[in-house]
């Protein structure tokens, strides 16, 4: 769905826009292998550098080092060369140097940005894209509601020392809202939080249509939730068409 709408964003906005950026928050290393059968595939991190019309501008952002050195050969040695800018450390501490990562733009020169953000927890401060959301910018975005959130919830709530909650969902009384809430699903509680703070930055609501729930293969349990979110419409109609299109079937060279 990642590739489907990279694919979808640079096809139609290359020509209008001089500038495509495209950053990659918890990128990882480019490859990742299977559990069940040990296969090594590409990540979102390599297969977005091999669309037909690619960004103009590629930024990783990773805190593991390896990582971040492991991506930076893998994308060395591709046929085709790319601007990219690797930057290591925390996503919630480095968006000062994303920005200075970013592209110059100006009237002449405009600038259009897709963000996919893709932790391993829910350990993302919406501070972070906050930090991110005045360029002209869309964000997909893996929540961990299911396999963090809601395994971890007594933990969180319990502990009043405890902010990660609040910083995920840019809510410091959270505690206070979920208990006054008719509806105590945590699951659906984080969404509407995490959309109304995306909301007040200015972007479209992701109301519950355009979101893509992911459980645990065999199990049917719920371990996240993919929500995108666009300031114009026509982000949300391409993303409306790669929710129906199923599982992409890109004409990407993925070997």
């Amino acid at each position: 769905m990642h590739n489907q709408y990279a694919w979808y964003f640079t096809t139609a906005m290359a020509a209008s826009w001089p500038q495509l950026a495209y950053l990659g928050l918890y990128s990882g290393a480019g490859r990742a292998q299977l559990r069940k059968t040990n296969e090594i595939v590409e990540t979102t991190a390599m297969s977005v550098l091999r669309l037909p019309k690619p960004f103009t501008k590629y930024i990783f952002v990773d805190s593991d080092q390896r990582c971040i050195d492991a991506l930076r050969q893998r994308i060395a040695v591709l046929p085709s060369k790319h601007d990219v800018s690797f930057i290591p450390g925390d996503v919630n501490v480095v968006v000062p140097d994303i920005r200075r990562a970013m592209p110059t733009f100006s009237r002449g020169r405009g600038l259009l940005s897709f963000c996919f953000v893709d932790p391993f927890a829910a350990n993302l401060r919406f501070a972070a894209i906050h930090g991110l959301s005045d360029y002209r910018m869309d964000f997909l975005v893996l929540l961990m509601l299911g396999r963090d959130v809601r395994t971890n919830l007594k933990q969180y709530h319990d502990d009043p020392t405890s902010t990660r909650i609040a910083d995920f969902i840019n809510c410091p009384d959270w505690r206070q809202d979920l208990a006054a809430s008719r509806d105590k699903n945590i699951v659906r509680f984080m969404l509407t939080k995490f959309d109304e703070a995306m909301v007040r930055l200015g972007y479209l609501s992701a109301e519950e249509h355009l979101r893509h729930q992911i459980t645990a293969a065999g199990t049917g349990v719920l371990q996240y939730v993919l929500v995108f979110y666009s300031k114009n419409p026509l982000g949300q109609k391409f993303w409306r068409e790669t929710m129906k299109s199923g599982p992409p079937q890109l004409p990407l060279d993925l070997r």
